[in-house]
């Protein structure tokens, strides 16, 4: 058939019947591109599952943003610090702290924990009393029963308390049954407004009173547990670790501690380790693009290996088709076809292959990389 007379019908039954004339060579370049585009399919997956499950762990960290410095003990003598003294953080420490960065931190408040006996009539039980902070404890907390406190209840300092969905039911038998019951918190009586749910995957299993009724408690002092900063959502986290390592050498100037004590100041690493992660999942990305795009390299030559092997035994056909009136650019056309043709119907068979299979192991794996390096966020 003469050049410029060959429909695109023609051409592709001439495409098919090459193929059929050629089975073992159109078979092993099927399998060749099924292999390829299956372990490029599979490499991404298998990344994409590593990826997911890593950042599972720290969205809602990232979402929360939170610094905490907690007081400790010093390891290493410095200035006027001798091994072993006790560092104290104060409310002014705190309002210091509040006017420094109150431009690159959405909330800068001290907090108050404490360790006390919880009594009622069916028994008693160690608890830790926090005080609660709205901007910061009320997005993970669910009201299951009764009522969070007003605000005009956390300035205050009332013998009322928020407690856990496990203490309810502990001391009185359900949640409904706590709301308006006493609870007796290191002999004194305290009231209970509601019974709280934790959610977003957060730890947290602590009885929850106004900062000022934790800092009145018996025994409690005036020495802070923490204060904590809660940085502006959505900000990156090169910023937010920025912010904390000005944090942390601010707290080290104020306090006159050596900068590479790690045990005089206590300040939340989640930080660090989002900071870390997020250095290893971009070099991860760009590795198994790069594994990926080799396979399919080694898939196209691999596929061209056997094309040119093809022309070469088809020399007689070549020939006659030469002598039939056939152009070398129709030719070319012909093998190029094929061998385009073999690529995206076995390229499409490896792409379901390598699709369906691995939607449950990367399902499995981003649930295991849950498990194994998640951080429960406790507050």
């Amino acid at each position: 058939m003469r050049e410029g007379k060959l429909t695109l019908k023609d051409f592709l039954k001439d495409i098919l019947s090459s193929v059929r004339m050629s089975r073992k060579r159109g078979v092993l370049s099927g399998i060749m591109t099924v292999w390829g585009v299956f372990i490029f399919i599979a490499v991404m997956g298998a990344v994409y599952g590593i990826d997911r499950g890593n950042r599972s762990n720290y969205d809602y960290i990232l979402e929360f943003g939170k610094i905490s410095i907690c007081p400790g003990e010093v390891s290493m003598p410095y200035k006027n610090l001798v091994k072993g003294c006790r560092i104290t953080l104060s409310r002014s420490d705190a309002e210091e702290a509040r006017t420094l960065f109150s431009n690159r931190a959405e909330y800068v408040f001290p907090r108050k924990r404490n360790f006390a006996t919880c009594e009622s009539l069916t028994g008693t039980a160690g608890v830790t009393i926090s005080d609660f902070r709205r901007e910061m404890d009320d997005k993970y907390l669910e009201v299951i029963a009764g009522r969070c406190f007003t605000q005009v209840e956390l300035d205050g300092n009332r013998r009322i308390c928020y407690i856990p969905e496990s203490i309810a039911s502990q001391f009185f038998g359900s949640p409904d049954d706590a709301i308006g019951s006493t609870l007796n918190i290191n002999k004194q009586p305290y009231a209970v407004i509601g019974v709280y749910r934790a959610i977003h995957d957060v730890r947290i299993n602590c009885i929850f009173v106004s900062f000022e009724t934790a800092m009145s408690m018996p025994g409690a002092g005036e020495e802070l547990s923490s204060i904590d900063i809660k940085m502006f959502s959505g900000i990156p986290v090169d910023e937010k670790y920025r912010l904390k390592r000005d944090v942390e050498s601010w707290f080290c100037f104020r306090k006159g501690i050596d900068p590479g004590d790690a045990y005089a100041l206590c300040i939340d690493e989640h930080i660090d380790f989002i900071s870390e992660q997020e250095k290893f999942l971009r070099s991860m990305r760009v590795f198994t693009w790069i594994l990926g795009l080799l396979s399919l390299l080694m898939s196209i030559l691999g596929v061209s290996s056997i094309v040119h092997l093809s022309v070469k035994e088809r020399t007689k056909e070549i020939a006659i088709r030469l002598v039939c009136g056939s152009s070398k650019g129709s030719i070319f056309r012909l093998i190029l076809g094929e061998a385009l043709m073999t690529m995206l119907v076995f390229g499409f068979i490896g792409m379901l292959l390598g699709r369906q299979p691995l939607k449950w192991p990367i399902s499995l794996l981003t649930e295991s990389m849950s498990m194994q390096n998640g951080y429960s966020l406790v507050i």
